[in-house]
């Protein structure tokens, strides 16, 4: 077997086609933990949990005991579920333990086990990927979340206006987990009603630091260096990481540097968002600023952004002085 589609893994858990073994991991957590839930009410019925249901910590677990449970058949029902989290903690001993459940998977049995974002070269995820149905769920691109926040909407029975999508969009920023948590406080704040504007946003959701980190990488896209030293003072108060701060802005500065490459091929619109991996809604703004940046500029803040990276993992210096620099320096390219 090998990587599978989400849409596909998602059909088949709902009608009870499923593999024995599966292996479900990346870098996004939120996703992931959802699948926890979905494998112990889809597959089980509720009255059997205590008897079918079994769930492991790859930091703690006795690899035997997860064998053992793993080749018990299942009590009154037509399969037992077998969750281990966290397998990429476990030893290389472990995992050779575990390859005959592999290689020779239990049909009464869903054995899923869970990890982070992996190294897939490496022998063993290699195998198991290779063995079982494997699941990546990466973090999503800004230009996938409107649709995500509509989908978490539903569920929750709500319509959100455009405006209010993106509004919720810049305020949490690609956060899963808080966009999910944050359209449950806007049900209850309506009580009942169906419909979500901007306003009522703005009523419910706080001004997260994703509002502070995106006035910084947009003061630094338009070069207004008093701004930009206002906001990372903003963002520093508030306790964001300084490497965090520096791989925000790179991260900013790369989509700049797409956007102006696009722009000067002539690509524009929903294709050139599409490119530069960010939402429609916000591609004007993106445009605007990189008209102020030639290629060879982007290309020059993104070695200095490297530089600085490198300095605040290696320098005695403090580190406000470094990023002080970067501003200085990036806004007057």
């Amino acid at each position: 077997m090998a990587i599978i589609d989400q849409n596909k893994f998602y059909k088949d858990l709902e009608s009870g086609n499923v593999s024995p073994v599966y292996f479900i991991f990346g870098d996004e957590p939120f996703l992931i933990d959802q699948c926890v839930n979905r494998f112990k009410y889809g597959l089980l019925d509720e009255n059997s949990f205590d008897f079918n249901y079994s769930l492991f910590y790859a930091s703690d677990a006795d690899v035997q005991s997860i064998k053992d449970t793993v080749e018990t058949l299942p009590v009154f029902a037509q399969r037992r579920v077998v969750i281990l989290k966290n397998s990429h903690e476990l030893k290389e001993s472990e995992w050779n333990e575990l390859e005959s459940l592999f290689k020779n998977p239990v049909d009464s049995t869903v054995f899923v086990l869970f990890a982070d974002k992996i190294d897939k070269r490496k022998k063993h995820f290699k195998n198991l990927i290779d063995t079982s149905s494997a699941l990546e769920f990466k973090k999503p691109y800004d230009n996938e979340i409107p649709r995500w926040i509509n989908y978490y909407a539903s569920q929750y029975e709500l319509k959100l206006t455009q405006g209010a999508v993106h509004r919720l969009h810049r305020l949490v920023g690609n956060n899963l987990s808080e966009i999910y948590a944050q359209l449950e406080k806007i049900k209850v704040y309506l009580d009942g009603a169906a419909t979500v504007d901007v306003e009522h946003v703005n009523a419910v959701v706080s001004n997260s630091r994703e509002e502070s980190v995106f006035d910084f990488t947009k003061a630094v896209g338009q070069k207004d260096r008093v701004r930009a030293l206002e906001q990372i003072v903003s963002l520093l108060d508030q306790g964001q990481n300084e490497i965090g701060i520096v791989n925000l802005l790179a991260r900013h500065m790369r989509i700049l540097l797409t956007v102006r490459t696009g722009m000067d091929q002539g690509i524009g619109g929903a294709k050139l968002a599409n490119l530069a991996n960010v939402s429609p809604y916000f591609i004007e703004e993106y445009c605007a600023q990189a008209k102020g940046w030639p290629v060879r500029k982007l290309e020059e803040s993104l070695v200095l952004l490297g530089e600085t990276d490198k300095a605040l993992k290696s320098s005695p210096l403090s580190s406000h002085i470094w990023l002080e620099n970067m501003v200085l320096k990036s806004c007057s390219m």
